[in-house]
């Protein structure tokens, strides 16, 4: 069957859509991932691949092919597009993507030192090639995330993130860094679960599974958000009985470019904040959601928020963000 898609210098990427698409069993596929409106197969060729479908507006598919373009290298850091295309499937929208398999495993632990470092790199090498990328082919319009905050919170009812995210924005050096001149593209999804870990020798290397969302922000909200999403929610996850005892300036001297404390755990607040506030609205719009799912799901965000504003006051920086 194999041989039927897959010939020298060919791929019968139509072909293979339409084996997943019916459900063909002798087609060696299986689905990985499916949230929402996308679903994400691997294709078990002798090359594996990745098909992605996402059901909706396709009017970015173009812009998105030549972004994974524009960041790909030998070093497999992200996936390379192979082909693309949109199409109507059940009388709806679709926008497909065949990517090449990017190897490694997830690790669903708080990482060591070495590891650390390693993502630190990954992040920083992937922030670099994003920002090129921006000033090459232009953002296609990405949300400024400051502006989604703003757009998001008058919607949800009053609770502990929209009261941190109000002190936030009445913060003036908030309003100072968020608006600097020199906006770019930013990885917003630094969750464990997309990075990938290959041990190459005694070497740690982390690639990126996928890197949606983009927004648009200043470069130092990049550093915030790995530090925020990546080590400060790993940590909580795994190992919440720790806090006390983490470190977090430990971590911010990982980055390459020097970076000043105050200002980054104030950018730190944004991931807690602006994802806290989209959860909320999507509890709201959800109905009648039980109050323990409903306490499991805000609560990362929460702590979050009280773990930096303590974190602050421990250093001894004049600021209260949650009280």
């Amino acid at each position: 069957m194999v041989q039927k898609f897959q010939k020298a210098a060919h791929m019968d990427y139509k072909r293979i859509v339409k084996s997943v698409l019916q459900e063909d069993a002798s087609f060696p596929y299986v689905l990985i991932y499916e949230h929402d409106k996308t679903k994400v197969y691997r294709i078990d060729l002798p090359t594996p691949l990745i098909l992605r479908i996402l059901e909706g507006d396709t009017s970015s598919q173009e812009y998105r092919a030549a972004l994974q373009s524009e960041l790909a290298a030998d070093d497999d850091l992200t996936s390379k597009i192979m082909h693309w295309e949109t199409r109507e499937i059940n009388k709806q929208p679709h926008g497909i993507q065949f990517q090449t398999f990017i190897p490694g495993e997830p690790i669903a632990q708080f990482p060591n030192e070495e590891e650390s470092k390693a993502v630190v790199h990954a992040v920083y090498t992937l922030h670099q090639r994003l920002s090129q990328a921006a000033e090459r082919i232009g953002t296609n319009s990405a949300a400024s995330i400051h502006a989604l905050i703003n757009q998001i919170m008058p919607a949800v009812r009053d609770c502990p993130i929209k009261t941190a995210a109000a002190q936030l924005l009445a913060q003036p050096r908030y309003h100072e860094l968020i608006s600097q001149p020199d906006q770019t593209l930013i990885y917003g999804d630094l969750w464990y679960k997309n990075l990938l870990w290959e041990r190459n020798g005694s070497e740690t290397v982390v690639r990126f599974v996928d890197i949606d969302p983009l927004v648009m922000g200043p470069a130092i909200l990049q550093p915030a958000i790995l530090f925020s999403s990546y080590f400060l929610f790993t940590k909580l996850l795994f190992e919440p009985n720790a806090m006390d005892t983490f470190d977090l300036e430990k971590y911010l001297c990982f980055w390459p470019e020097q970076l000043n404390e105050f200002d980054m755990l104030l950018m730190m607040l944004v991931f807690p904040v602006g994802l806290g506030l989209l959860k909320e609205f999507q509890i709201s719009q959800a109905g009648d959601l039980d109050p323990q799912l409903r306490r499991a799901t805000m609560n990362p965000f929460e702590q979050s928020i009280a773990f930096l504003n303590r974190y602050m006051t421990e250093r001894n920086h004049s600021m209260q963000l949650l009280r």
